[in-house]
């Protein structure tokens, strides 16, 4: 019974000693403990999501942003033209063939109206509280009643053109091709006669002063008036489109008006010429030069020298053959010379 009892005894402290020398698993130390509440707080703070790229404008201030001033945008004020006392003399000037009708416009805007004959633009000028056009009427203009027209406002102002009778001229010229071209020349002039026509008819452009009037480009006798009925060799030819001033060879050509250098050339009939746009469609050409010193684009001003005295072309002698054009047509000079 003894033996039985310590048996067991040994056996139970075996298996004690067994399981003392067991490891225990090693568990992380807990957190202190915490009130509730606080849990809670903390578990709302944690679970708000980041932003994966925080955009900077969130960390500008109210203050710290610049602030922004909005400048209000001016309408620049219109290009308008004041008409200039020496041209109230068109106003008492019938319009004829080759002149310059005057019209007054009843509309007081503040802008210029655009105003057309024959489709074209007209120069347009500020007198007083009205506008005032002024329109080169064709050589070849039938006698009657004629009318420009208000682009925006379609509306007609009329006026009357009257008969002129201009002188004859007989001219001798000694190179006979230059009365009677050849085929070879035809194909030039034909060829010529579009470069000119495009330079007269340069795009319209409004300005800030009148193009108009004009300074005499050499100063020298009257030789050939506008509008001459012209024989050359006994044979009838164009009228004469410009004016004829007769002065020595090489004498300095100036320009009539501030304008650009819109073409320059050698042609059949004018030799040396030279094509200057002063804007609202006026244009002046200087022909049978002897020496062109200014080029095509070139910005001149009033008395700038732009060649010398020729007799390029077909010309008798030396001269300058000065042609004014208005709306693509070509008027007499002495109506709208200083």
């Amino acid at each position: 019974m003894n033996i039985s009892f310590g048996k067991v005894f040994i056996i139970c402290v075996a298996t004690l000693a067994g399981v003392s020398c067991t490891v225990a698993p090693v568990h992380p130390p807990q957190p202190s403990a915490v009130p509730i509440e606080r849990q809670e707080k903390i578990t709302k703070i944690d679970q708000t999501p980041l932003p994966s790229k925080p955009s900077p404008l969130a960390e500008i201030t109210e203050i710290d942003k610049p602030l922004i001033q909005y400048k209000p945008v001016l309408t620049p004020p219109p290009i308008v033209a004041l008409l200039p006392t020496s041209l109230l003399s068109l106003r008492h000037t019938s319009a004829v063939p080759g002149g310059v009708a005057w019209i007054t416009l009843p509309k007081q805007s503040a802008t210029p109206p655009k105003i057309l004959y024959q489709k074209r633009q007209v120069v347009v000028l500020r007198h007083g509280k009205k506008w005032v056009a002024l329109v080169g009427v064709p050589l070849n203009a039938k006698v009657g009643s004629h009318s420009v027209i208000d682009q925006e406002t379609r509306k007609r102002y009329s006026f009357k053109v009257k008969y002129k009778k201009y002188k004859t001229q007989h001219v001798r010229i000694k190179n006979k091709r230059k009365v009677n071209p050849n085929r070879k020349d035809l194909q030039r002039i034909r060829h010529e006669q579009k470069q000119i026509q495009a330079a007269l008819s340069s795009y319209w452009q409004a300005t800030s002063n009148s193009p108009l009037p004009l300074m005499q480009p050499v100063k020298g006798r009257f030789s050939s008036p506008f509008g001459l009925r012209r024989y050359f060799n006994g044979q009838r030819r164009s009228p004469h489109k410009g004016l004829d001033i007769a002065v020595p060879l090489g004498t300095p050509v100036v320009a009539a008006a501030p304008g650009k250098v819109v073409r320059t050339g050698h042609y059949f009939f004018t030799g040396k010429t030279v094509f200057i746009d002063h804007g609202q469609s006026v244009v002046t050409l200087y022909g049978h030069l002897n020496t062109i010193v200014v080029s095509p684009e070139q910005i001149v001003k009033t008395g700038q020298i732009i060649g010398t005295v020729g007799k390029t072309g077909r010309a008798s002698g030396p001269h300058l053959h000065w042609g004014v054009s208005l709306n693509n047509t070509m008027i007499d000079p002495m109506l709208v010379k200083q």
